[in-house]
């Protein structure tokens, strides 16, 4: 719930500042729980920074402060980036042995971990520990300039043109994906889909059975661009790591990632194709006449 608007929000501005502090002050409280682990807590934070970066750009038509709070969000996110690449990493090889395990065997994707360990050795606690820090500082500051943040204009054109914008992103690199067909382009693809997907989450009480369906659309298809983009980094960094090690091997997973990408690709753009099939235009005009009948059938 915290993550959405609510009617009892008494204006736009107070639904921004209420749930930019929700997912800041849970990003904090993650940080300072031990028991998550270091892998855990980098991929919750910048799950958060896509969360606040997909808030901020709801609202860019009327809030003057995007900019510096995008650029703040985008660049916290980085600075975790390596340490969530690693985790990603391993996390692939699971995939894979999912797949493939039954065809090929546990002791080939043994190998492949035992390889991928070798060569990248799980940063330094006191690293980690520093990195995260910072983090907690970055994220302590903007929780105190969400004091200031304020939104413009009405809600519903706000609201319309802000999903307008995101949603025509969406589609633009949703074609240059099916023309290029490169990672660089799906991986784009997959950062629009998740903005819309985090826009439609905190926009789901003003239709629920319509934006839900978008939701669920919209998170399958945000994962398994995921799955692709992961299968992408895996390919550059750790397939020539295995390959030198035990070219047969190398070989062999090579042909894995391949069959994996095939299957991924048709999909993610069947998928697109389905979930941005309207023009963006229309699709804005419709959240701000969805919000508008929400608010109206309230006061009834």
């Amino acid at each position: 719930m915290s993550y959405s608007f609510r009617l009892s929000d008494a204006s736009l501005t107070e639904s921004v500042q209420r749930i930019a502090r929700s997912q800041i002050q849970t990003a904090i409280a993650e940080i300072d729980d031990a028991a998550l682990g270091p892998v855990t807590t980098v991929h919750q934070l910048r799950k958060r920074c896509k969360k606040l970066r997909g808030l901020v750009r709801l609202v860019r038509p009327g809030f003057n402060a995007y900019d510096i709070e995008n650029a703040a969000f985008r660049d916290l996110s980085r600075s975790l980036a390596d340490l969530r690449d690693a985790g990603a990493l391993i996390e692939t090889v699971g995939t894979l042995e999912e797949r493939f395990g039954e065809v090929i065997g546990a002791p080939f994707f043994a190998a492949v971990r035992e390889t991928l360990a070798a060569a990248s050795p799980p940063a330094e606690d006191e690293a980690v520990t520093a990195r995260l820090a910072g983090a907690r500082d970055a994220f302590s500051a903007a929780l105190i300039r969400t004091e200031d943040w304020k939104v413009k204009g009405k809600a519903p054109r706000v609201l319309g043109r802000g999903v307008k914008q995101t949603y025509k992103r969406a589609v633009t690199a949703l074609h240059e994906a099916e023309e290029a067909g490169t990672p660089v382009e799906f991986h784009e693809f997959r950062k629009r889909v998740k903005y819309h997907w985090y826009q439609m989450r905190m926009l789901k009480h003003v239709w629920p059975k319509m934006i839900h369906a978008r939701i669920v659309e919209a998170r399958h298809l945000a994962t398994a661009l995921g799955e692709q983009h992961d299968l992408a980094i895996f390919r550059l960094t750790v397939l020539p790591l295995v390959a030198g090690a035990d070219a047969k091997v190398g070989e062999v997973l090579g042909g894995l990632i391949e069959a994996e990408e095939k299957r991924l690709a048709p999909l993610c753009l069947q998928h697109g194709h389905r979930l941005f099939a309207e023009a963006p235009g229309e699709f804005g005009d419709s959240i701000a006449a969805y919000w508008s009948t929400w608010r109206e059938m309230a006061q009834d």
